[in-house]
Parts: structure tokens; C-alpha cells; sequence
């Protein structure tokens, strides 16, 4: 903190001589904001002219880690500014070897709010775009400081920072789908267990059983050889998740000194991730999805095989923290971890792991070996299972590759631009070929009054929370504009009683029937509280008709109180229902900003007839 001081009151002090923030908020909202470089501290810093995708021209700035301590580059001119008439923080970043840990903190100097981000594994360029609803408690009418910090504290890593600015996006207003994150819960934690120990098997899966847990077990060809192959088969049959440890559980090493170190090379990349991956699916019959990097080591040659075959791999210290925040960008191929261990207890450690995911909303993957001795006693495995059982209200439960699955759709569903359709929005996307089919996402509509979520023509239900869960599988998602529906409110020389016989696409409502035995005019009427109302977002009036003998006419007229439209009607001649539907457009005259009654009357005399679902819909 002393060092952060003393820089801050030297910016001060130097402050004409620092590079200025090189436009001022009152510029229009289409020409972006653009924050320059300051300052840093136990950082190397230079220019590097690398061009990037959508480049603005501006050379990037080269972050080399120089000391150990707190590393933090700074972008800003020291000054407070009105940027709220912005709406967006975007800039790129890439690290020098792939997968460093960064973290940004957005600051109004008084306020601030900060968020993980990993570098690509494969050293590119990463565009990252941060709405300002998403930084809450930020004064953007005061903004000061824009703050890079390099968690990957090892001398020498390095990272890039290039067209860090803010801008204006004209963002779609229409109705669309929010994930909600960690499946509704305010939490998730993922408990795991590597290298396939019969301790396990023994402690770890009846615990978790009795309790309704679900995990994830990492094994090696050990696992599948040995001669408890039909225990682990049990376990995807249960729920648990198998997930590949790789075939040998070598660990890389560019100079081998010990019988279990390797040199890697692409074969040896291939064989301890897809050909792994495909005898333990195989042998255990299950699908593999995640992968758990022997030692915590992920190797370049690993990685390369990883990305295409696997959603995401555990790895140790990952993005830079155990508690990974929904908003978080993270490196699927090195997501964090933290390692029970022989010394590590639940009331010093493992509680205040669960409490920290809980009060910071975040996900934390707890990793274990073996189950019942020095490394995890019993008796503190079970503490863990029953304070995480107590919790159960705050916290999704669930292994590794369900949560990972659950988080990188999210990522991709909230990636998708909605395309509006004459009915309301649609959304469409690509599942890639290693996702499981039974990933789920719990959605909430938002601009979402008076829609409805479809996926592949059926009607999805809200919860009692309002949350909407849909298949990531299905490809595309409907929001689609409810209809409105139009009840029956009384009727003239008409017995009317109601009927419970259901028609094609009923929603429901029962049908009324109506007998007509006397003379003179009849009509029965349908009006929502005889007001008028503006019906003019719909396109089409429909209705379901049958009458009793078959071949009974009947007319209607639409009226807005002034003017109206009539047309006749005949029902089937086999007594059949039939499904009436009238474009708005043609019933000229109507204005339908001001709708208020649809009325049948029967012609034909005497004669029964039945109306269903009267409404109008967007079609």
C-alpha cells in the first residue's frame, strides 16, 4: 500500500509531464474514448509496435514482471472524467507465453470494481468488452483510473496491453435472454479427486452418495487395467463425472531426471490426451469431457490436443484465483484449483474455502487424492460433505465438467448478437463437437414483458423464480411475443355453458358453447372489460370454431367502438374443430389501437356451436 502511495503522489507531483488521456468525455458517444499508459510498478515496460485485430494504429504496451511485489500498470492521466456518456471498456491483451493471469480494476477513486482475466494459452490476442452495468458502484461521471495487475508474479512473464478505450455500443433494446449464472445458485463449488485411489472408492463416493453429491474422478489407464475397473463403471451410473488424467500421469519436463518424467513432442501430447481420453470413455463406458493436468503442468504439447477434444482443464493457480467470478474471462485449458493436503484442515482451510465462493458468488474447485489418510482424514472429508450439505441453499454442487460445460455456454450464449423477427427475437448458435448433449441453461428474459421462450416450437415455462431453463443442444431459442388472449363476457338469445372438450393447440382454456333456440338477434360477446385497448403490436386474430351438427353459420364483426369488420363463417361439415385465423391488415376500418369487442352471431337457426382460444398473435 506504501508503494502504491508514494507512486500515486509522485504522479501527482509529475503530473504535466504524464501522457494525457488524448480526448475528452464530451466527444460523441461514436468516437471512442482513449485511455493511454501512465505508469507501473515492479514492471518493464515498452512499446511494441505488434498489430492486432481491429487495431486503431496505436503501438501496445510490453509489461515484463521485473521484481517480485504487487505488479501494476497504470491507465489513466490522474485526473477525474466524465466518461458516462459511454457505455462499454474494451482493449485487447495477450500474454508472451499464453495463459498469464491478469486482473483489471476500472476505479472512480473512491469506488472500483475489478475482475479476472487470463491471456489465450496460445499467446494471441484476446478482445475484451466490459459493459458498464456490469461495474457496479463505479461513478463513471467520475472515472480516474484504469489498473492492469499481473498475477503471474514469476520474474520475466510478460503480457501486452493495446487500445484500451471506452466506447459507445448501440446496444439492442428488443427482448432477449440473460444466463443466469451457477444454475440459479448464489455459488458453485466442484469437489475432485485424482488418480483413481481405492480410498475413493472406499470413503469419498459413499460420503457423497448419502449426502445426493455429485463429483468428478480423474484416473488414469491404472484405473480401467486394475482390478476395480466395474466399481468405477458405477460411478457415471450414479452421477459422477469421469474425467482424464492423461494415460501415464507423466509429468513434462525438458531435462527427465526421474522414471516418471517426460520430454513432450506430439506424440506423446496425443497419446496423454485424445487417445486417453478415448480408452477411459471406452473402457468405463461414459462420456469424458474435462481433463485434470498430471501435477498441475500444462504443457504446451497438452494443451494443443486439450482445446479441440475437451471443454476445459484443471489446472492449479489458473486465472490467478480460486474464486471464479461468473464475469471472469478465464483459460478453459487452465482453470484454478485448490489441493487438500497432509497439514491442511476444515476448520483452518477447507471452511473458509466454501465461505469465500459463497460471499464472493464465485466458483472454487476443491481437488483431493487420497481419502482417509494424512492427505484428507476422514473425519475432515466428512466435515467438508456436511458443511457443504448445510450450504447446499447457497451453493450448485456439481462436478468439475457440468460447471465448466455450464459456464463456457453461458460465455458463448451471451456472445450471440439477438436477430430480430416479426414474431420478436431469435438466437442461434453452434455447440462445439466435444459439449455433452445434456448441458441446460437457466435463462431470465430481459425487455421481456408480454414474450414467451420457445425451443423448437414448444413453450418453455418460467419457474416460481421466473427463470427459463433451456437445452444448449437445441442450437436456437424463440422469444416470442405472447398471445393476447380475448375472454367471453356475455350473450343475447344464447344458452351458454362451458365445455371441456380440448382442441388442437389448446392453451387450456375451456370452450364455451352456445345453443340457439329463439328468435331474433343473437350475438355472444368477447371484450376484455369492454374498454378499448391497443392490440396493434399483434398481426392476426385467431380462434378455434366447431359447431354441434356441422355445417352451422355464423358471423363475426371486430369493433373498435366506431368502426368495424364482419365476414361469415361456416364450421366443418363433419363437426370437426377448425382453426380460424385473419390477418389484422384485412380488416380495414378497424383501428386496432383501440380495439374493443369481437362479436358471433349464429345464423343458422336452431344451431350449437362452440368457440376456443379467441386471441390476437404475432405471427
Amino acid at each position: 500500500m506504501k508503494i502504491f502511495f508514494s507512486i500515486f503522489i509522485t504522479a501527482l507531483i509529475l503530473l504535466s509531464q504524464l501522457p494525457i488521456v488524448s480526448q475528452t468525455a464530451l466527444a460523441a458517444p461514436s468516437a471512442p474514448y482513449v485511455v493511454n499508459y501512465s505508469g507501473s510498478n515492479n514492471l518493464s515496460t515498452s512499446s511494441d509496435s505488434t498489430v492486432v485485430p481491429g487495431s486503431t494504429g496505436v503501438a501496445s504496451q510490453k509489461f515484463v514482471v521485473s521484481g517480485s511485489g504487487w505488479n501494476g500498470a497504470f491507465y489513466t492521466d490522474w485526473g477525474t472524467h466524465d466518461v458516462s456518456n459511454y457505455n462499454t471498456l474494451d482493449f485487447w491483451v495477450k500474454g508472451g507465453a499464453g495463459g498469464e493471469a491478469l486482473s483489471i480494476n476500472v476505479s472512480d477513486g473512491t469506488n472500483g470494481y475489478s475482475a479476472n482475466i487470463q491471456t489465450p494459452s496460445d499467446a494471441s490476442w484476446k478482445h475484451v468488452s466490459i459493459d458498464f452495468s456490469a461495474m457496479t458502484g463505479v461513478d463513471f461521471t467520475k472515472w480516474n483510473t484504469i489498473t492492469f495487475t499481473c498475477n503471474t508474479s514469476a520474474v520475466n512473464t510478460t503480457f501486452y496491453i493495446n487500445n484500451v478505450e471506452f466506447s459507445y455500443v448501440d446496444h439492442y433494446t428488443g427482448p432477449q435472454v440473460t444466463v443466469v449464472p451457477w444454475n440459479g445458485a448464489q455459488s458453485a463449488v466442484s469437489l475432485t479427486f485424482d488418480d483413481g485411489y481405492d480410498s475413493q472408492l472406499d470413503y469419498a463416493v459413499p460420503a457423497l452418495d448419502a449426502k445426493g453429491m455429485k463429483a468428478t474422478f480423474y484416473i488414469t489407464e491404472t484405473a480401467i487395467t486394475g482390478s476395480r475397473v466395474d466399481d468405477w463403471k458405477k460411478l457415471p451410473l450414479a452421477g459422477h463425472e469421469i474425467g482424464n488424467h492423461s494415460k501415464h500421469h507423466y509429468e513434462p519436463s525438458a531435462n527427465p531426471s526421474q522414471p516418471y518424467q517426460r520430454t513432450f513432442n506430439d506424440t506423446l501430447g496425443y497419446d496423454e490426451t485424445v487417445a486417453a481420453q478415448t480408452e477411459i470413455a471406452q473402457a468405463l463406458n461414459t462420456t469424458v469431457v474435462s481433463y485434470a493436468y498430471p501435477y498441475t503442468n500444462n504443457d504446451p504439447y497438452l494443451v494443443k490436443y486439450l482445446k479441440d477434444t475437451h471443454i476445459s482443464a484443471r489446472g492449479g493457480w489458473g486465472n490467478g484465483t480460486y474464486y471464479m467470478k461468473s464475469s471472469d474471462t478465464p483459460d478453459w485449458m487452465n482453470i484454478s484449483s485448490q489441493f487438500t493436503w497432509s497439514g491442511g484442515s476444515f476448520n483452518t482451510h477447507y471452511k473458509s474455502w466454501i465461505d469465500n465462493a459463497i460471499s464472493q458468488r464465485a466458483w472454487t474447485v476443491i481437488s483431493a487424492h487420497h481419502v482417509g489418510d494424512a492427505d484428507l482424514p476422514l473425519d475432515q472429508f466428512n466435515l467438508l460433505v456436511n458443511y457443504l450439505d448445510t450450504n447446499r441453499s447457497s451453493i450448485w454442487i456439481a462436478p468439475y465438467g457440468t460447471v465448466s460445460g455450464y459456464w463456457r455456454a453461458q460465455k458463448i450464449i451471451e456472445g450471440l448478437t439477438p436477430n430480430a423477427t416479426s414474431t420478436g427475437t431469435s438466437y442461434t448458435w453452434n455447440v462445439p463437437a466435444y459439449f455433452p448433449n445434456n448441458i441446460n441453461l437457466k435463462v431470465k428474459l430481459k425487455n421481456g414483458d408480454g414474450y414467451q421462450v420457445l425451443q423448437n416450437g414448444q413453450v418453455i415455462q418460467p419457474d416460481t423464480g421466473g427463470n427459463y431453463t433451456i437445452s444448449f443442444g437445441a442450437k436456437s431459442l424463440e422469444l416470442k411475443r405472447k398471445p393476447y388472449a380475448v375472454n367471453y363476457s356475455n350473450s343475447n338469445n344464447l344458452t351458454v355453458s362451458t365445455d371441456a372438450t380440448v382442441v388442437p393447440g389448446n392453451t387450456g382454456v375451456v370452450s364455451q358453447k352456445y345453443v340457439y333456440s329463439g328468435s331474433g338477434w343473437n350475438g355472444a360477446f368477447y371484450t376484455n372489460d369492454w374498454a378499448a385497448h391497443d392490440v396493434s403490436a399483434y398481426n392476426t386474430l385467431d380462434f378455434w370454431v366447431k359447431g354441434g351438427a356441422g355445417g352451422e353459420v355464423f358471423s363475426m364483426y371486430v369493433s373498435d367502438g366506431t368502426n368495424g369488420y364482419s365476414t361469415t363463417i361456416q364450421t366443418p361439415s363433419n363437426a370437426s374443430w377448425q382453426h380460424v385465423s385473419i390477418n389484422l391488415a384485412s380488416m380495414t376500418g378497424v383501428d386496432f389501437t383501440k380495439w374493443k369487442t369481437i362479436t358471433f352471431t349464429s345464423v343458422t337457426n336452431p344451431a350449437t356451436f362452440y368457440i376456443n382460444n379467441v386471441q390476437f398473435s404475432r405471427t
